[in-house]
């Protein structure tokens, strides 16, 4: 039987008065063995003694017990507590799971209005090529245009239905939506391709695609494209 720590110390708090009392006895017994005239009282502080020991080992058990009372107390206090958090994870778990199946369910659709997937570069100022060795170079032409590809990535299985193609220069405050612009519409100094194309990754992802052509000299532009996805 394992005893908690305040059990042991009770009893042996207990055994040092019972062993103190009994050396107690045997000092007084000797001492009442060679006064006969005192032998009535020697009985009398046999009996005291005796009476000590018991009240001792019945105070030791009492603490001792009312500690375990205590210790058991906490630790059904710890597992109801234990319990109710238990029961609250259990709870949640349960209302995750439920949530689960519909989260998975909606992943794959593209709700109505859905911009869908987009993807933006900004390009600085052209430079043209250097000559000789003048330290300013002139301005770019189209034959010296900057040729780049703005790609989204889209979901394997999706449909393309357009995409939309948006232009600004690099430090302008309007907004996309009134930044649309053509494919082929000449932009002084840039122009997209006048359709949009894919490509497909090794692993396995899928990518539309807009190119475009960049040879302003003046400040650099911002271009954009959102692809959009037909509804399942």
């Amino acid at each position: 039987m394992n005893l908690s720590e305040p059990v042991v110390a009770a009893m042996i708090g207990a055994f040092a008065t019972v062993c103190t009392a009994t050396f107690q006895l045997v000092g007084t017994w000797r001492k009442s063995s060679n006064d006969k005239v005192k032998a009535r009282g020697g009985i009398s502080t046999l009996l005291w003694t005796l009476a000590l020991m018991t009240a001792a080992g019945v105070g030791g058990f009492a603490y001792a017990e009312y500690r375990a009372q205590g210790i058991r107390g906490e630790a059904a206090m710890l597992r109801e507590e234990l319990q109710r958090e238990l029961s609250a994870l259990s709870a949640s778990t349960a209302r995750l799971e439920k949530l689960a199946p519909a989260a998975a369910g909606s992943a794959g659709s593209v709700p109505q209005g859905f911009d869908g997937p987009a993807a933006f570069v900004t390009l600085p100022a052209c430079k043209g090529p250097q000559v000789g060795f003048a330290t300013e170079r002139p301005a770019c032409t189209e034959q010296d245009a900057l040729q780049i590809a703005v790609c989204a990535p889209v979901p394997a299985g999706a449909s393309v239905t357009a995409v939309e193609l948006f232009s600004r220069p690099e430090d302008s405050q309007q907004l996309w939506s009134q930044a649309r612009v053509s494919p082929g519409q000449d932009l002084h100094g840039g122009r997209f391709a006048a359709s949009h194309f894919e490509r497909s990754d090794p692993d396995g992802s899928r990518q539309v695609c807009q190119s475009f052509a960049h040879w302003s000299s003046d400040k650099g532009r911002t271009v954009r494209i959102v692809v959009r996805l037909a509804n399942p």
